[in-house]
């Protein structure tokens, strides 16, 4: 019996959270693993990205009609090439309504074969029950009724998947709160491309000790953040301007992937930061990220990237954003005297310290699934 995996990707990413999934279940030399790779046009990645950080994110029923239509033309093509005795694996990086969407259509036409539905963490996640939870899937009901796709996620843990590979332990935690079937902590297999864009980058420009990186948020609505982007500049600019002032550390600041436009760019230089910072204009997180030694940022995946490969997080806490990291991370509240802290944080001691937390050992994915299937013969 050989296992079909198939990586859906419908979430533009600067890193391929797959990449570590699929590298354990390649070199089989039985046969016993075979996978495929569901992808989108650029043009179709571009409009989600528009789409999800503007507000009509509220509204994608009216926006994602003919891309859902043509994820689901291709996973029957997918499926009409295998046969039915065989187990298909679907892997997705949301949690969100694509999640349903995928459910939906392995129900539709998986038919008797064995098929199951993978979460790989690829963000930050609330750990918390989603609101009006009655209330989505009435609405998903009705658009499934008239359109045949749903509009709304149930949220991190909503039940559409069967398994989710997660960072750590306290979404595991949570995960089980929530009866998933499977959940594995396994920071290392998702973040194995990440590792591998890092070496590559770090041949080309060494670490500066001298480097601090600023991560910031998308502030669009609906997110973790309770301020707009230049609420949130403001806020944290006495921390900037502390560290130009008082050491002599480097700031580069680095927009969200979802907010790189003009307008942003002179958001930034035109506030209080402004004077102070230098604007990470590459495209590629990874570029300015190799050369940090400290990276700050409030709800940002970027802090949980940093931890990955031996960098000292700093969480900014403010108004804006009080939420606490699901992961080890350093803490600079805004609301109160921060400079002794900030002597501390920004020390060779600090980050030695997170520096030993590497190579930690990766998952076994390939047995983990095998095992999962033999258990679950049924699941679809």
């Amino acid at each position: 019996m050989s296992i079909l995996h198939v990586f859906i990707y419908v979430c533009p990413a600067q890193e391929d959270n797959f990449a570590g999934v699929r590298n354990g279940i390649e070199g089989d030399s039985l046969n016993q693993h075979v996978s495929k790779n569901l992808h989108l046009e650029d043009k179709e990645y571009d409009y989600i990205t528009r789409v999800e950080f503007s507000i009509r994110r509220y509204a994608r029923f009216l926006f994602y009609g003919p891309i859902f239509k043509k994820i689901e033309d291709l996973i029957i093509e997918i499926l009409q090439t295998h046969g039915t005795d065989q187990p298909v694996v679907f892997y997705l990086t949301d949690e969100g309504v694509w999640a349903e969407l995928i459910r939906d259509i392995i129900k539709r036409h998986a038919h008797t074969r064995t098929s199951l539905l993978v979460n790989v963490q690829h963000g930050l996640m609330g750990l918390e029950m989603p609101s009006f939870l009655w209330l989505r899937k009435s609405l998903n009901s009705i658009a499934r009724l008239f359109s045949g796709y749903p509009i709304f996620g149930y949220g991190f843990g909503g039940g559409a998947c069967d398994i989710h590979l997660v960072y750590g332990e306290k979404e595991v935690e949570f995960l089980k709160i929530r009866q998933i079937k499977l959940a594995l902590s396994a920071p290392t297999l998702i973040k194995h491309d990440l590792h591998q864009q890092y070496q590559k980058a770090v041949n080309n420009h060494a670490v500066d000790p001298g480097l601090v990186l600023v991560a910031l948020p998308a502030c669009v609505p609906g997110s973790e953040m309770r301020c707009n982007l230049p609420e949130f500049l403001n806020t944290i600019s006495p921390v900037v301007q502390w560290v130009e002032e008082n050491t002599e550390y480097q700031v580069l600041v680095r927009p969200h992937p979802g907010r790189r436009d003009r307008d942003t760019i002179n958001l930034i230089n035109q506030s209080a930061l402004g004077p102070f910072v230098e604007i990470d204009l590459e495209k590629q997180l990874i570029l300015g990220l190799s050369r940090a030694a400290f990276v700050m940022g409030a709800q940002s995946t970027v802090l949980f990237d940093s931890l990955c490969l031996g960098k000292v997080p700093i969480e900014i806490r403010s108004d804006c954003c009080d939420e606490a990291l699901p992961f080890p991370h350093e803490v600079i509240d805004v609301r109160s005297a921060f400079a002794d802290k900030l002597v501390h944080i920004l020390s060779s001691k600090t980050r030695e310290h997170y520096t030993s937390s590497l190579n930690k050992p990766e998952l076994d994915w390939k047995h983990e699934i095998e095992k999962f299937v033999t258990q679950c013969p049924d699941t679809n």
